[in-house]
C-alpha cells in the first residue's frame, strides 16, 4: 500500500463566517510537508484546491466550500495505507458535519482496516472551538484517533504507531505537542497544490459573496503563511494557545514562537515562485516583537509582495515606519481595541492598552495614506449599557476623526476561553474570581451555538442583569445606522428663497427679509457641491415655486448631475395646471407638498392663510396628474398643538389625495418654532405611533426630528437625524450651515440617555424653551456676497454625464 493521504475536506460556511475559511487548509499543506520529509512520499488531496473548486450555495445563509466530498473521495489514490483529516472550526465540533461526514464515511467504508486520524491541524491565527474531544470522536464513529492543535511534531510518530499496532480497539483522542524550533520544519508543500485552481477557487469566492469591498482583498493571486505562532496577551475573549488552557482556565504561561528571517525569506520566495502576489499573514498577533515585524516588512519588500494582515494588531507597537513601509503594499491595516472604555478594556478584556494609542495610530494612518480597520465588541460580562454607549461613542468619533472603519462584534463566549468560563451559567462569580477578573453581574442564559460564525456579526449570545440580548441588538442597529447615515450620498438643501405666501406658525425661516436668492451665486453653489461630490439636492424656501429660477435651477442641477432633486411646496403654485406640468416635467425626482392640516381651519391655524388649503389640495391634485413615472410624491405635517390630533385624517386626505408617503416632522428649534407653538411630545407621538399602525401597509410613513425612545418598537420608521447627516443648508443670502451639526449644537442629553441603545445616533431633546432666532437675516448686499473659497464660474463642463 501507498503512504499517507492528507485529506482536507470541503467547508459549509455561514455568509457572517469569522476568520478565513478560504485559508483554513494551511495547516494540511504544512502536514504534508512534514509527513513527506519522514515517509518520503504523501498524498495532498486539498478540496479547495481541486479542478472545480468553487463557492457554491447551500441555503440562504450557508454556502459550500471546495468541491464536493465526492469529488474528494475520487481524487484519493486507491491504496493508502493511512489518512490524515482536517478538522477545522468550520466543520463545526462537536457536532457531525456533512461535508466532514461526506469524506470520513466513504472513506471507512473503501478503506475498513487504513487507520483514519481526525486532526485540528492548528497552527495559530484562526479561533479554536475548543470542544470536547468524546463529543467529537462520538460524532465520527470513522476516526479511530483525534489529534487536538498543533500536529506537526506528534503526527509523524503517531502514524509510526499506528502503521505497527494497527487500528486502536477503541477510538482514543491525544493533545498535539507543540514543534519547536518552527525553524526545523520544512516549508508548506505548495508544490503538491494545484495553485492555479486554487487561486480561480479564491475568485470564486470573491464573486460568490458579491461584497462590494473587501478589506483584506483575497483575489489576485494571494496565498496565507504565518511568521508567528500564538499569542503572549490573555485578552479574555481570545481562544490562541489552547493547550495553555484547560476548560478556560490558564495552566501554563501564554507565549509566541517565530520563524527566523531566514526561514521567513525562503517561504516567501517559494511562494512568490509559485505565483502568489499578495500574501496574507495569518498570525494572532504579527507585531509584537519589534524587531521581527521589521525584518518581515523588509522581506515583504524585498520580494515585491503586497500583504494583508486580517488579524488585529496592537497600536502600541505600530510605528511611523511600520506605516511607511504598508503604504501601497497593505489595503487595510487592521487593529484591535475591543472597548473603548478604559476602565472595560483594563478589568474585563485584559488588554494591557491603553486607548490614547488607538487614537494616535488612527490619526498616523490617516496621515500616511493607510487605510485602518479598528475592531470593538460590545455585551461583555460586567459592561453597562453606559459602556457599550462609550465604547460605540468611541468608534464613531475615531471614525469621524481618522476615518479608520469600526467593526463592532458581539461579544461571543468561544468554548475553553476565560470569557467562555465568565458566562457559565452555574458558578459564574467563582469562575470570575479564578480567571482573575473582578466579580460582574452574572450571565442569565448561555446558548448552545453550532456555528459561531453569525453570533459574532448578528445574533449577541451574552446577557447579564445590566443588558438584554434584544438590548445589544438594539445598540447594534443604531450603530450601523448611524454609520451608513454617514457613508450615504450628501445632500444640500438650497434655499432659494424667503418671499412665501404662507406664514406659518412654526416657519424655519422665521421673520427674515423676503428676497429670492441670487441666481449666478446659486448655480456657483451647486456647480461647488457637486464637485465634492454631493448627489442630492433640495429646494427649499421660503416658497421655492415662487421663485422665477426654480425650474432652469432644477435643470441645471440635473444636468451637473445631481440624482435626486426634490422641491418641497405649499402646492399653491401647483394649483395652476400648467405650472404642476412644467415643474413635474422639470427633471424633479421628488416632490413633497405641506400639508398642516385635514380641513381648511386646521390648516389656516397653521400657515396663517384662509385660502391656502383649498389651493393647496388642488395644487397637489395636479402633482398627481401630471408627475411622469419616476417622479415621487409625498406630503410632510408639521405637528403643533392645533394639528396633533388630527394626523389621523391628515392621513387620510393624503391617501385621497393620491399621495403614498407622508413625513410626520417633530419641531425643530429655529425660527418661530418655540414651546408656544408645540405639542406635547409624548402624546404627539403616541398619536403618530397610532396612525402608523393603521396607515403602514399603505403609505410610507417616515418620522423626523424624535429621539427614539418616545416610540420604541418604531425604529424603522423614526428617521431622526439621519436625513440631516452631513445636510448643507444654504441660505438666500449664501451663507453654508452643516444642519446636523447645527441641530445637535442645540439638543440636551438627558440622564436617561446615558444607558439608551439609540444614544449614538439619537442626538437627545430638543429644548424650545430657548430657540433663538439664527442670524441670518438679509440685507440687499448679502444677495451679492462672493461664494467661500475658489469656486468656478457655473459651468457643467466636465460634469455632464
Amino acid at each position: 500500500m501507498s503512504g499517507t493521504a492528507i485529506v482536507f475536506p470541503p467547508i459549509r460556511a455561514s455568509r457572517d463566517f469569522i476568520d478565513y475559511p478560504y485559508f483554513a487548509d494551511l495547516g494540511a499543506v504544512q502536514a504534508a510537508a512534514v509527513i513527506r520529509a519522514i515517509e518520503g512520499g504523501v498524498t495532498l488531496v486539498d478540496a479547495l484546491a481541486l479542478p472545480g473548486a468553487t463557492l457554491a450555495p447551500l441555503t440562504d445563509d450557508q454556502v459550500r466550500l471546495g468541491v464536493t466530498p465526492e469529488a474528494v473521495v475520487a481524487a484519493l489514490p486507491a491504496s493508502v495505507s493511512a489518512f490524515v483529516v482536517a478538522l477545522t472550526p468550520f466543520h463545526r465540533p462537536p457536532t457531525r458535519d456533512p461535508m466532514l461526514a461526506g469524506v470520513l464515511a466513504p472513506l471507512r467504508a473503501a478503506h475498513p482496516e487504513a487507520p483514519i486520524v481526525l486532526a485540528d491541524l492548528y497552527q495559530s491565527g484562526q479561533h479554536v472551538v475548543d470542544a470536547a474531544s468524546e463529543a467529537i470522536l462520538e460524532a465520527y464513529p470513522e476516526v479511530d484517533v483525534l489529534l487536538r492543535y498543533e500536529a506537526e511534531q506528534s503526527l509523524p510518530v503517531l502514524l509510526a504507531e499506528l502503521r505497527e499496532q494497527g487500528r486502536p480497539a477503541r477510538p482514543c483522542a491525544r493533545i498535539g505537542v507543540e514543534p519547536t524550533p518552527l525553524d526545523a520544519l520544512p516549508l508548506p508543500a505548495w508544490d503538491l497544490v494545484d495553485v492555479e485552481a486554487y487561486f480561480r477557487f479564491h475568485e470564486a469566492v470573491v464573486e460568490g459573496l458579491g461584497r462590494p469591498r473587501w478589506a483584506f482583498p483575497i483575489d489576485g493571486a494571494s496565498m496565507p503563511l504565518l511568521t508567528t505562532r500564538g499569542c503572549p496577551y490573555r485578552c479574555v475573549h481570545c481562544s490562541s494557545n489552547p493547550t495553555s488552557r484547560r476548560n478556560g482556565e490558564q495552566i501554563a504561561p501564554k507565549t509566541q514562537r517565530r520563524y527566523s528571517p531566514a526561514y521567513l525569506d525562503r517561504l516567501l520566495g517559494e511562494l512568490k515562485l509559485r505565483g502568489a502576489r499578495r500574501v496574507h499573514l495569518l498570525d494572532e498577533l504579527v507585531n509584537v516583537n519589534e524587531a521581527h515585524f521589521d525584518a518581515v516588512l523588509a522581506l515583504l519588500g524585498k520580494h515585491d509582495l503586497r500583504f494583508e494582515v486580517p488579524n488585529g494588531m496592537r497600536a502600541d507597537y505600530v510605528l511611523p515606519r511600520h506605516l511607511e513601509a504598508m503604504r501601497g503594499r497593505l489595503t487595510t491595516l487592521s487593529i484591535s481595541a475591543e472597548s473603548g472604555v478604559q476602565q472595560v478594556l483594563d478589568r474585563v478584556v485584559d488588554k494591557q492598552l491603553d486607548l490614547a494609542e488607538i487614537t494616535r495610530v488612527g490619526h498616523q494612518a490617516s496621515q500616511a495614506g493607510v487605510d485602518t480597520l479598528v475592531h470593538f465588541m460590545i455585551g461583555l460580562p460586567g459592561e453597562t449599557r453606559r459602556d457599550i454607549n462609550g465604547t460605540l461613542d468611541f468608534a464613531l468619533r475615531l471614525h469621524e476623526e481618522t476615518g479608520a472603519w469600526p467593526s463592532v462584534q458581539f461579544a461571543t463566549p468561544l468554548p475553553g476561553t476565560r470569557l467562555a468560563r465568565m458566562t457559565e451559567p452555574s458558578g459564574s462569580a467563582e469562575a470570575q474570581r479564578a480567571a482573575g477578573a473582578p466579580e460582574r453581574p452574572k450571565p442569565r442564559t448561555l446558548p448552545v451555538i453550532e456555528d459561531y460564525g453569525p453570533y459574532f456579526q448578528k445574533a449577541p449570545s451574552i446577557e447579564t442583569s445590566d443588558f438584554s440580548l434584544e438590548d445589544l441588538r438594539r445598540f447594534k442597529w443604531t450603530f450601523d445606522q448611524r454609520l451608513a447615515a454617514g457613508q450615504g450620498p450628501k445632500k444640500v438643501i438650497m434655499n432659494v428663497t424667503y418671499r412665501c405666501n404662507n406664514r406659518c406658525t412654526f416657519c424655519a425661516t422665521g421673520t427674515r427679509t423676503q428676497f429670492d436668492g441670487n441666481v449666478e451665486r446659486q448655480r456657483e453653489l451647486l456647480v461647488k457641491y457637486r464637485k465634492l461630490g454631493v448627489r442630492l439636492l433640495d429646494f427649499d424656501g421660503g416658497e421655492p415655486t415662487l421663485n422665477p429660477n426654480l425650474l432652469g435651477l432644477i435643470r441645471f442641477a440635473r444636468r451637473l448631475g445631481y440624482e435626486k432633486v426634490n422641491v418641497t411646496t405649499n402646492a399653491r403654485m401647483t394649483s395652476y395646471d400648467e405650472f404642476a406640468r412644467k415643474l413635474t416635467h422639470s427633471g424633479v425626482t421628488s416632490v413633497l407638498v405641506s400639508i398642516h392640516g385635514p380641513d381648511a381651519q386646521t390648516h389656516a391655524q397653521n400657515v396663517g392663510v384662509a385660502e391656502a388649503f383649498e389651493q393647496t389640495c388642488e395644487g397637489a391634485r395636479a402633482l398627481v396628474r401630471h408627475a411622469p413615472a419616476g417622479v415621487e410624491l409625498g406630503a410632510n405635517i408639521t405637528l403643533t398643538k392645533s394639528n396633533h390630533r388630527k394626523l389621523w385624517g391628515v392621513a387620510e386626505l393624503v391617501l385621497s389625495l393620491g399621495l403614498p408617503w407622508l413625513n410626520v416632522q417633530f419641531l425643530t428649534p429655529f425660527g418661530r418654532a418655540t414651546s408656544s407653538v408645540a405639542p406635547d411630545t409624548a402624546e404627539a407621538a403616541r398619536e403618530t405611533m397610532r396612525v402608523i399602525d393603521a396607515f403602514k401597509d399603505r403609505m410610507k410613513i417616515q418620522v423626523i426630528n424624535l429621539p427614539f425612545c418616545f416610540m420604541p418598537g418604531y425604529e424603522d420608521h423614526l428617521t431622526g437625524d439621519l436625513l440631516k447627516l452631513e445636510r448643507h443648508m444654504l441660505f438666500v443670502n449664501n451663507d453654508e450651515v452643516n444642519l446636523f451639526e447645527y441641530l445637535r449644537e442645540r439638543r440636551v442629553k438627558k440622564e436617561v440617555c446615558g444607558g439608551c441603545p439609540h444614544a449614538i445616533f439619537c442626538g437627545g431633546f430638543y429644548e424650545l424653551e430657548d430657540a433663538p432666532e439664527p442670524k441670518w437675516l438679509i440685507r440687499p448686499e448679502d444677495l451679492l456676497r462672493p461664494v467661500a473659497g475658489e469656486v468656478p464660474r457655473p459651468t457643467v463642463e466636465g460634469l455632464v454625464r
